[in-house]
């Protein structure tokens, strides 16, 4: 058996933890941080995660340990499921009476506390079918178990690994108590998790404690009387505490079964009494003549006509979404690390030996290679020790997680690492510890006590080194077309400051951990560095850019030049002309290469800074495009996030954005009572919190359940929920009706057990920075909007005549007449367009738009510019746009009329308020690749000309880390041909990473696997759709 083990991902900004992945001949395992951004560096490294079931998660269950774990959890889930399905169906076809039926695909997550809170926050946005899910934590107040000997015994095993989890809780007390060391700048506490309490004197941390405390108990009673809806789990008189845990537990583990293997059928319709239904939900009648089913229509439950005594037939709810609340948490202290090692290799068999021993070559061989003892000629028996070389002990390696001084306190004294049976061939120790644990005397005492041992660091102290190399190289060509929009991604490589920092801070023993960087434990242990990621070279990239690339971007200047004038009457009829767009994230569904998933930042000069949708990884863009002073200004003057959705790849990069806010705005500091509607407006309650969160109910109580078990800065914002407008009128163009003759959008305070209470318009200006902000529903999946941001206009503007700055951004939709109704006049549509036009089947179905879609939304709402974004891994094309005068008006002009929009039902006539709310993410893993060309010889640029009726609308497309002010989109269309030669040179030649085996079982009957050590590389294939 072989086994090696390579680091997958280190600290860095865009991937904040430390992954590593064990690779062993039959299956793969995963221990470590699963933060945001793992699975997109994965993609970068080439790691293929077929093989993976089981993910060992270091740390403590904080969103910076655990951000990318549900991203992950996804695509494995996806990716076991479709290999499953296709190993099935070659089983089914020929082989039904020769062979087992493939096992059933199942994941097995391990990590600290709160871990099945996490996943079972989730319950309203994941859903997946055969996918049993276990998860499993581990709690320092689990003591190890001992066989008959008195050894330790594993955590976990199986046929290729043991695990010892070292579960530990940090001693703290208050801060300043215990033991100090000092340096040259810091002064470390070692009891102390600064992140935590730095804030807070005793005095005030017991009082919190105390409050806390008192709160705990509080919320477990009401949960148990008022808000337990599970009859078998129910609390029983005199429970111990322990006794309770027990049973959230098995709460937990409920729901997450409800997640991830329900039996539960969207085709399922129930019939029962009007009376009964529970809305919103659609209901059915079956018609007795054609005996079709129809939308019911009349009187509603809750409504004010009374009910007819009727039957309709209602679809049920999947069971997790009947789950109105968990059982209460608090956030867990504790942090996690591992103890691996493989099993013993058995001895070689020594043939001559047993020759000697009169055995003849044949059965007697093999039985006693397998451990059976034998009978020789002369009816002796002879047993395998007798014939087999000695055995090989197993090799292993501990992955070591201590975010503090007080951790490593702990850590160090578990028994294990006493203990001659857990320890024997434990040959590297890989630490993820900042530098005031590195620097520590009692970590320096520990290295040496282990200095037989590789000590392997993980540091965040040089946060800057790129992980996301493809993308980085891109946008320095990027860059080269131009420089204007594009610049180098913020990183710092620099070998002298990583050789200075280890000589001073680190013992000699002790090496950087790099990504890449590969260490064998089995047959004989060995470390490896020759795939180790080599640094960005600006200057390798830029002269590696084709002459031709380097020439379009020339002729697109010198054109641009010559029509300095036109673009600066275009700017006149600009308001706000210096508000600048950054988009952060461009793709669809998944992150690939080239395209992290959704998120797009407004800067509004003198106003504050808008996110329009947070997915994955979103913090990791932001610190790419801004240096680290710079962004925290961002984030000081971040104003707004609004979530489209509640699709996994639109707002998974919400808890780390606010966290970071938190930390700069408010010190990392909770709000000791929460904002009420009637003083949020009030200038001390704004300087409280400052960070409004608007979305749709579902994103809102995630929030707040997630915040039990980390303080993210929940209670510092104000979270908003967003009422849809209703126009009158949305098939005329432009629109005859404005969103003032329908009902508009309200807002109100969100609490985790009712609406709370409206915010008043008047108090926009104050707490938005905005005049008006509208929401339309659109049609994508339940709950899913568009929204529309207006702003005061300046001096300059209303001396100029034009209309207020205004933003209209879609989210994922199909095009939508109230989105054109609410957002008639925009300054800027920022829109996606998942699909190219020749994909409009794929659009409709998959409820996305296609570009000229986009732009027909831009046309009917008379916006000056658009901003292409949301791009599918299937296609990277630049629209060719034409713009026609009236007088040349022909069938092929894409007008405003040429667009057919596609409305959202009513929330109570949504066919499924539940089930198709889920992230329904692609099923085929090939969409993880970009689907650049592939040959060696370029494309043609895409060739198909959009001819766009309204004149002053000005086209942009996206890429990720673009930087363009709004008065200057104009000049982007100059480059399209410049950006269309760059996609066909582009090669993706990538190394496939979470995708299906492509045979588990072949024709002939005969399982296959790709080989355990060495990644195949392949062509990426189109995928099957985007989500």
């Amino acid at each position: 058996m072989e086994a090696s083990v390579q680091i997958a991902c280190t600290p860095t900004p865009d991937t904040p933890g430390l992954t590593l992945v064990l690779t062993c001949s039959s299956r793969n395992y995963v221990f470590g941080n699963l933060a945001e951004g793992t699975q997109r560096a994965l993609t970068e490294n080439g790691h293929r995660l077929t093989k993976v079931h089981d993910i060992f998660i270091t740390g403590s269950t904080r969103w910076k340990d655990v951000g990318g774990l549900l991203g992950m959890t996804l695509t494995l889930a996806d990716s076991a499921k479709t290999s499953y399905e296709s190993a099935m169906a070659v089983y089914n076809e020929k082989h039904k009476t020769k062979l087992t039926p493939p096992a059933r695909p199942h994941l097995n997550l391990y990590g600290p506390p709160n871990l099945k809170h996490l996943l079972s926050t989730c319950r309203r946005f994941i859903f997946r079918k055969g996918i049993p899910l276990t998860a499993t934590e581990y709690s320092s107040t689990q003591q190890p178990t001992r066989n008959a000997e008195g050894h330790i015994e594993a955590s976990w095993e199986d046929a290729n690994i043991k695990v010892w989890a070292l579960p530990v809780m940090q001693r703290a007390t208050a801060p300043g108590v215990a033991d100090t060391v000092s340096d040259d700048a810091d002064t470390v506490s070692d009891d102390v998790d600064t992140e935590f309490y730095e804030s807070y004197d005793a005095d005030a941390l017991a009082e919190i404690r105390s409050r806390v405390d008192l709160d705990a108990r509080e919320m477990r009673r009401y949960y148990d009387e008022s808000l337990n809806q599970f009859d078998d789990h129910q609390a029983p008189p005199e429970e111990s505490d322990a006794a309770r845990e027990e049973r959230y537990s098995a709460i937990r583990d409920v729901v997450i079964g409800h997640m991830f293997d329900s039996a539960w059928s969207l085709d399922t319709l129930v019939e029962r009494h009007i009376s009964e239904v529970e809305m919103p939900t659609a209901m059915y009648l079956r018609n007795p003549s054609t005996g079709k089913l129809e939308p019911y229509r009349g009187p509603k439950p809750g409504g004010a006509e009374p009910l007819p005594d009727i039957k309709v037939l209602t679809r049920t709810p999947w069971p997790g979404a009947t789950v109105m609340e968990l059982p209460p948490t608090e956030p867990q202290m504790e942090a996690l690390s591992y103890i691996v090692r493989t099993h013993p290799t058995r001895g070689k068999f020594d043939p001559q030996r047993a020759k000697e021993l009169g055995l003849r070559p044949g059965k007697n061989y093999a039985l006693l290679t397998r451990g059976t003892s034998v009978t020789n000629e002369h009816g002796e028996t002879i047993t395998p020790d007798m014939v087999m070389g000695p055995d090989q002990p197993g090799q292993g390696f501990a992955i070591l997680d201590v975010p503090t001084v007080a951790h490593l306190k702990s850590l160090i004294r578990k028994e294990e690492f006493a203990a001659a049976d857990v320890m024997e061939g434990i040959r590297a120790f890989v630490w993820n510890a900042d530098d005031k644990v590195v620097r520590h005397p009692t970590f320096q005492e520990f290295v040496k006590k282990f200095s037989h041992v590789k000590h392997i660091i993980a540091n965040a102290w040089n946060p800057k080194e790129l992980s996301m190399i493809a993308v980085a190289e891109q946008t320095i060509r990027l860059r080269q077309i131009d420089p204007y929009r594009y610049g180098v991604p913020y990183h710092n490589n620099s070998i002298e400051l990583w050789s200075q920092y280890l000589d001073r801070c680190s013992p000699s023993e002790a090496l950087f951990a790099k990504t890449g960087l590969r260490f064998r434990l089995k047959p004989t242990f060995g470390m490896h560095t020759e795939g180790v990621t080599t640094p960005l070279s600006i200057e390798e990239v830029e002269q590696s850019t084709p002459p031709d690339i380097i020439e379009a971007a020339k002729a697109a200047r010198n054109n641009l030049q010559q029509d300095t004038d036109s673009l600066k009457a275009w700017r006149r009829l600009v308001a706000r002309p210096d508000a600048e767009i950054i988009t952060l994230g461009t793709g669809s569904a998944l992150p690939s290469k080239y395209r992290n998933v959704s998120a797009t930042l407004l800067r509004v000069p003198g106003v504050g800074n808008y996110l329009f949708d947070c997915g994955e990884n979103t913090l990791g863009q932001l610190r790419r495009v801004f240096e680290p002073r710079e962004l925290r200004d961002v984030l000081r003057k971040l104003r707004m996030v609004w979530i489209s959705h509640l699709h996994a790849d639109h707002h998974l990069g919400t808890v780390a954005v606010i966290k970071a806010w938190y930390e700069v705005v408010h010190n990392g500091s909770p709000r000791p009572d929460l904002p009420r509607a009637s003083s949020i407006a009030h200038s001390e309650s704004i300087s409280e919190s400052g960070l409004a969160v608007i979305s749709h109910e579902g994103m809102l109580s995630w929030l707040a359940e997630y915040s039990r078990a980390e303080d993210f800065g929940y209670s510092r914002i104000l979270p908003l929920q967003i009422t849809p407008a209703e126009p009158t009128s949305t098939t005329s163009s432009p629109p005859t009706s404005t969103i003032s003759q329908g009902r508009v959008s309200s807002l109100f305070l969100f609490s985790a057990r009712n609406q709370g209470n409206r915010v008043q318009k008047r108090d926009y200006e104050c707490l938005l920075g905005l005049s008006d902000i509208q929401a339309a529903r659109v049609a994508h999946c339940f709950g899913a909007m568009a929204v529309s941001l207006t702003f005061s206009p300046t001096e300059e503007d209303l001396a100029a005549g034009r209309k207020p700055f205004k933003v209209s951004y879609s989210g994922d939709c199909r095009p939508s007449g109230a989105f054109a109704a609410i957002g008639h006049d925009s300054t800027v549509l920022i829109h996606e367009a998942t699909f190219d036009d020749e994909m409009q089947k794929d659009a409709i179905k998959k409820k996305h738009s296609t570009t000229s879609e986009a732009l027909g939304i831009g046309a009917k709402m008379n916006a000056k510019a658009v901003v292409l974004t949301h791009f599918s891994q299937r296609y990277q094309k630049i629209p060719v746009l034409q713009t026609v005068d009236n007088g040349q008006m022909d069938e092929d002009v894409l007008t405003p009329e040429a667009i057919a929009t596609e409305e959202a039902p009513a929330e109570e006539e949504e066919e499924d308020a539940t089930a198709d709310n889920m992230d329904m993410a692609s099923t085929n893993m090939s969409s993880m690749a970009s689907a650049l060309p592939r040959d060696g010889s370029p494309e043609k640029p895409h060739e198909k000309v959009i001819k766009v009726g309204t004149k002053d609308m000005k086209v942009a497309v996206a890429f990720d880390y673009m930087k363009v002010k709004v008065g200057d989109i104009a000049e982007l269309s100059y480059f399209h041909d410049a950006l269309n030669l760059l996609l066909s040179h582009e090669k993706d030649e990538v190394v496939e990473t979470v995708e299906t085996e492509e045979v588990t079982i072949n024709k002939n009957g005969k399982k296959t696997s790709p080989s355990a050590e060495k990644p195949v590389k392949k062509k990426a294939k189109r995928a099957a759709g985007e989500s």
